[in-house]
């Protein structure tokens, strides 16, 4: 349809980019982006059209990641129009151009359009050199959608602004990524098992603290404790198998201090599961006369699946990571 409408090569790059995001095809995304391709400062109103017509499949999009675990979503709810300003067109011309960065400094706010394409742009590189490039840029670290769902990449979160994402269209996107947010954070917390630099791993939990902290206060602020089911649909399944984030085996090269400092940074998802069963203690509370029962219960029922026993793991499992007990070194050698 590009070349039809007569778009240059350059334009026909960011409108496949755009596609790719969405659809998503990571490994076209990744032979696409930095090809050291000069852009123009402008681009055609036949491009602007294509980039709009490719941005308003962004709501399939995001009922395809997530959100079918309890119902389909677009049955319980219809699409909210979403806008996408400059940043978007900067973060894909910043992706396919000789520059490799979208742009110098953040933008003063983002859409949550421009929050949504940050995310799949986080999604698409994760786990090579471009994510690493990528997560670096102004336009990423503004959103904070992309902490809730890539803190490990991100780093630490500490004042960034999770309010947005309660209410309105915002919520509607945090919970249709539910899933996908549980599955990117449970694996998170499989590979720290396999940890042995204590400084990464105090600054992963740092990030995952801060964001979880902030995301979690934003939730109570707005009553929209369910926005944090990922939190309980990542530890659960782990709190049942008995898998815990301790590090197995931490350089012992390290001094007993930063060994000690980077186990209790491991716990950072048990101590939202901690948050939540202090709400769930608090939902126990609320009476049938009161307005919020019906609310109450169903926050009841979410936690039902870590329930008092997966508590009670959690809890042994954070006042074991922070024992003082060293991280056992390398086995000996038998002669």
């Amino acid at each position: 349809m590009a070349d039809e409408l007569r778009v240059a090569a350059s334009e026909s790059d960011l409108i496949l980019l755009a596609r790719a995001l969405i659809a998503p095809h990571p490994v076209e995304v990744r032979a696409m982006i930095w090809r050291m391709r000069a852009m123009p400062p402008a681009i055609s109103t036949a491009c602007a059209a294509l980039l709009g017509d490719a941005l308003s499949h962004v709501w399939p999009a995001l009922w395809r990641r997530g959100g079918r675990s309890r119902g389909r979503f677009w049955e319980r709810h219809a699409p909210v129009g979403l806008t996408f300003s400059g940043a978007t067109l900067e973060l894909l011309r910043g992706l396919v151009s000789v520059r490799g960065s979208s742009q110098a400094a953040p933008p003063r706010s983002l859409t949550l359009g421009d929050q949504i394409m940050v995310y799949f742009a986080l999604d698409a590189t994760h786990g090579t050199p471009a994510g690493t490039r990528l997560a670096a840029e102004p336009v990423v670290r503004a959103a904070p959608l992309a902490w809730l769902g890539f803190a490990d990449v991100l780093g630490d979160a500490t004042g960034v602004e999770f309010d947005g994402l309660c209410g309105g269209a915002g919520a509607l996107v945090v919970e249709a990524l539910g899933d996908d947010l549980a599955r990117r954070w449970q694996t998170v917390e499989l590979h720290k098992r396999a940890s042995v630099a204590p400084d990464a791993l105090i600054a992963l939990g740092a990030a995952q603290d801060a964001t979880l902290r902030g995301f979690m206060a934003a939730c109570d602020r707005h009553a929209r404790r369910d926005l944090a089911g990922f939190v309980i649909d990542a530890a659960a399944p782990l709190l049942q198998r008995g898998v815990s984030p301790m590090p197995v085996r931490l350089d012992p090269a390290a001094t007993l201090g930063r060994r000690a400092t980077a186990r209790v940074a491991a716990g950072a998802l048990l101590r939202a599961v901690m948050t939540w069963a202090v709400w769930d203690q608090a939902h126990r509370g609320v009476r049938f006369i009161d307005d919020d029962y019906a609310a109450a219960q169903a926050l009841l029922a979410r936690f039902e699946t870590i329930g008092a026993a997966g508590r009670a793991r959690a809890e042994a499992w954070l006042t074991e990571l922070a024992s003082l007990a060293p991280t056992p070194g390398p086995a000996p050698v038998l002669q």
